[in-house]
This record gives C-alpha cells, sequence and structure tokens, in this order.
C-alpha cells in the first residue's frame, strides 16, 4: 500500500477553490445589504480562487490525456456559464462588455497548446505571437481577469519548475492589477504545500466517474444562478 504524501492534493486545492470562490460570490450578492467591511471581507478571501484554478489548469494541461477535449469542456462552459454570470453581476441575461472566468482559463489553455505545439516545431516566431494573440484576446472580449489573467497562467507554465521566480512574476502581476487583487498572493500558500497527487478515490462506476469529472465544471454556473435567485427573490 502506498504512503499518502503529506500536503494537498488536486482535488483539496480545488475545494480551496471553490469555497473561495463562493466566498467572493456571496459577498457581491450581499453589497449594499451587509456592512461593506463584511463585503470586503469576503471579496478579499475570494481572491484566492483564480490563482489555484490557473495553477491547476497548468497542472491539468501536462497532465490530461486529450488537450482538444480538455479545451472543448472549458469553451462550452464559457458559454453556458455566461448569462448566469451576467445575471449575479449586472442584473441582465445578457452583458457584451464583459466575460465569465471560464473564457480566460480557456484561452489561458489555449496558448499554452499553441505556444508547445510551435516550440515543439521549431517555430519561435509562431509561439511569440500565438502569446500576443492571445492576450489580446483576452483583452478585447475583456474577460473575467482579462490579459493579466492569461499573463498568469502563463507565467505558471513557464515557471512551472522554478517556485521563486514564478512568485516573483505573479506578484507583480498582481500588485500592478491594484486593489484588492494583491491578497490573491495569499493563495500561494496552499499551492506551496501542493504534493502532486490527484486526491480522492477513483469512482467505481460510470456515472460517478462523469459526476466527479463534471462536478467542478457544473458548480460555476449553478452557484452564479443560485446567489442571483437569492438576491432577487429574497434580499431585493
Amino acid at each position: 500500500m502506498m504512503e499518502k504524501k503529506i500536503g494537498f492534493s488536486a482535488l483539496a486545492l480545488k475545494w480551496i477553490a471553490v469555497i473561495t470562490m463562493l466566498t467572493d460570490h456571496l459577498g457581491i450578492a450581499l453589497l449594499g445589504k451587509a456592512p461593506d467591511a463584511v463585503c470586503g471581507g469576503m471579496r478579499i478571501a475570494g481572491r484566492l480562487a483564480f490563482p489555484i484554478y490557473c495553477f491547476l489548469l497548468v497542472e491539468g494541461f501536462y497532465h490530461t490525456s486529450n488537450i482538444k477535449k480538455y479545451l472543448i469542456r472549458l469553451g462550452v462552459f464559457a458559454l453556458i456559464s455566461e448569462i448566469p454570470f451576467d445575471l449575479l453581476l449586472f442584473g441582465r441575461i445578457f452583458y457584451a462588455d464583459y466575460q465569465n472566468v471560464f473564457f480566460t482559463l480557456f484561452i489561458g489553455l489555449l496558448l499554452l497548446y499553441l505556444y508547445n505545439r510551435f516550440l515543439a516545431n521549431v517555430q519561435p516566431i509562431y509561439a511569440i505571437m500565438a502569446f500576443v494573440s492571445m492576450l489580446c484576446l483576452a483583452f478585447v472580449i475583456r474577460s473575467d481577469y482579462g490579459a493579466e489573467g492569461v499573463l498568469i497562467i502563463f507565467l505558471f507554465y513557464f515557471f512551472r519548475a522554478r517556485p521563486v521566480p514564478m512568485v516573483i512574476s505573479v506578484g507583480i502581476v498582481l500588485f500592478l492589477m491594484g486593489g484588492i487583487e494583491p491578497f490573491a498572493m495569499l493563495a500561494f500558500l496552499p499551492i506551496a504545500v501542493y504534493n502532486g497527487e490527484r486526491g480522492g478515490r477513483v469512482p467505481d462506476s460510470p456515472a460517478k466517474r462523469i459526476w466527479q469529472k463534471y462536478f467542478f465544471y457544473c458548480f460555476y454556473p449553478v452557484h452564479l444562478v443560485l446567489l442571483w435567485a437569492a438576491e432577487y427573490f429574497l434580499l431585493s
């Protein structure tokens, strides 16, 4: 029997990201209805979620058996999540000027895929063009965290084996973003003790495997809808 490694598994990091993200979005739903200090504290706690998702995306890039299916999943859930995202943040079914974080993760993963493919074919100019074009795409469509978010994903990838430059470079981006974003540096505390394991048991049935695989994807649009409904029908 293999001995369990000390630290957080990928599954544990996902739960930390989900809980802090939910806390952040709950703070958004309560804006104007709860003390500013409470909402502000919840939003600060929520800063941990995005860097953890970026870190896990890079780990997923290295461990996935099918990068194209991974991209399709992110793209599909980006589309599914857009209406719930717009409802909670902007109070309307469609808001064209800002897109949910799944778009940022999709663009970031697409960048890693293209960058690696071009480098593998010894086409560094195309790799640089992919880097610039993906940053521009995130900026143009105004995805959550924008070009800075895609850059953070790339930095997690580029400095994967060098934690000190990773922390410094990501920290610089977060501090340049301003506001409460520098608090996202706290995410490096759980990331630092990542043990490299997937975590959890392998499900013994196809239905359970599907549930385990898609739970964290589905959680995002579902919790946005529930928070919007609670805000609209109970807190308004």
